[in-house]
Order: structure tokens, then C-alpha cells, then sequence
């Protein structure tokens, strides 16, 4: 909703400027236009843009969803591959995120986009230490279908959490050699951490190898050939 009044606002400053807009040279400035979007008095959203001639392009949006006066949302965006030869703004899509899901300030989850607002990956700062050990691998529903933990924060995951089943890495090698089963999420991150339950995983049967024993609904949208 606060994207689509930035948009319209944009697009209505640009059509009153459209006799006076200039090429867009190298090294241009980056404008903002700050916006109310609820209406209640206070700027919440400022939308970032590149001026132009007859078209004015939104790359960057910075949101305060909570009213406190702080920024918690910042979003880049791209262009899009269609355009409407009529409209004087860009078509623009999503292509990175970076949001303060707790409001401390701190950025701690990350996402880059596709088209369609489909997100393709996610990186999460679960403890806020400022460092990001959990990747979250998403599907074309828009589904989290793999995530991966850096449990020791030594730069590489040891936890491999899929729909059915989590693969362990208990030697540091980086090939899955534990896997515990579930029904959930949670119950499969608590006995991945806590090494419980688990059953011995050869290399053949690791489902972070061998893509193809995945069932495709299943499947991440990178690395799995889609």
C-alpha cells in the first residue's frame, strides 16, 4: 500500500514537470520525495528517484511501519522488462529487502528478490549479534523449502533443514553425514542443534546432493535447475 502511494505521488509530481525534466546525464542526483501515506500528519515512507526526461524512476523506498520516527524497511527495486509507453514512472520491480523486524535499529532479515515480488532468498539475524547464520531457500509459492544454519558462526552451515528431515554436518567436512526426521520446522531445528534422534546419512542419500530425490514442489527455486 505505501509503495502504491509513493508511485502515485511520483507519478503526479512527474507529469507537472514534464516540460521541464532533464535527460538523465552520468552521475545524476538521486531525489526524494517524502510521503504521508496514512494521512495522519507524519511522514512514514520517501521514496528515492532518478529524474528522467518524461519519466521519472523510483529505485529505492525507505519505510517507518511503526510510527516511532526510525527507518525499519529499506527496499531497492529494478526495472521491469515491460513498460507502459504511456505512464511518465518507470515500471519498477522489487529486487532487495533489508528489514528491522524487531524495531532495535538493527537490520536482521535480508532478502533478494525475482519478479513478482517472489522472493528467492533470505538471510535472517535470528539472536541480533549482527551476524546473519540462518539462509532461508524459497520455492516459486513463495514457500521457505530449505534453511541453513550456521550453528558454530564459523562462516559455513552445519544444519541443513528441509520439508521432512534435517541434514547435520557433525565433522565440519560439509557433507551431510547425520539426518533426523519431523513434522515441523521447529521440531526438526531443535533436534538437528541438540543431535538428537539422529541416524547415520551417507553422501548418495543427502538430499543437499542429490536434488532429484526432492519432490519438485519441494525444490528451491536456486540450485534446482529451475
Amino acid at each position: 500500500m505505501i509503495r502504491f502511494v509513493l508511485i502515485v505521488a511520483l507519478s503526479l509530481f512527474a507529469f507537472q514537470c514534464k516540460d521541464s525534466s532533464l535527460p538523465l546525464p552520468f552521475g545524476a542526483e538521486i531525489r526524494k520525495m517524502p510521503v504521508d501515506s496514512a494521512e495522519n500528519g507524519t511522514i512514514d515512507s520517501v521514496g528515492y528517484y532518478i529524474p528522467e526526461k518524461d519519466n521519472y524512476r523510483l529505485i529505492y523506498v525507505e519505510l517507518d511501519k511503526n510510527g516511532n520516527g526510525s527507518s525499519d524497511e529499506f527496499i531497492w527495486q529494478g526495472h521491469a522488462t515491460t513498460q507502459d509507453p504511456v505512464s511518465p514512472v518507470k515500471n519498477m520491480v522489487k529486487v532487495h529487502e533489508e528489514v528491522d523486524e524487531n524495531h532495535d535499529g538493527k537490520i536482521d532479515l535480508i532478502r533478494w528478490l525475482m519478479p513478482n515480488e517472489i522472493i528467492a532468498l533470505a538471510q535472517k539475524d535470528s539472536d541480533g549479534d549482527g551476524y546473519f547464520e540462518t539462509t532461508m531457500y524459497y520455492n516459486l509459492k513463495k514457500r521457505v523449502v530449505r534453511r541453513e544454519i550456521d550453528v558454530k558462526k564459523e562462516g559455513r552451515p552445519t544444519v541443513f533443514i528441509f520439508v521432512d528431515r534435517a541434514e547435520i554436518d557433525s565433522d565440519g567436512d560439509s557433507i551431510p553425514d547425520l539426518v533426523v526426521y519431523g513434522t515441523s520446522d521447529l521440531e526438526l531445528e531443535e533436534k538437528a542443534i541438540n543431535l538428537r534422534d539422529t541416524k547415520p546419512l551417507s553422501k548418495g542419500a543427502s538430499y543437499l546432493f542429490n536434488l532429484s530425490l526432492i519432490p519438485a514442489s519441494d525444490r528451491a527455486i536456486l540450485g534446482s535447475g529451475f
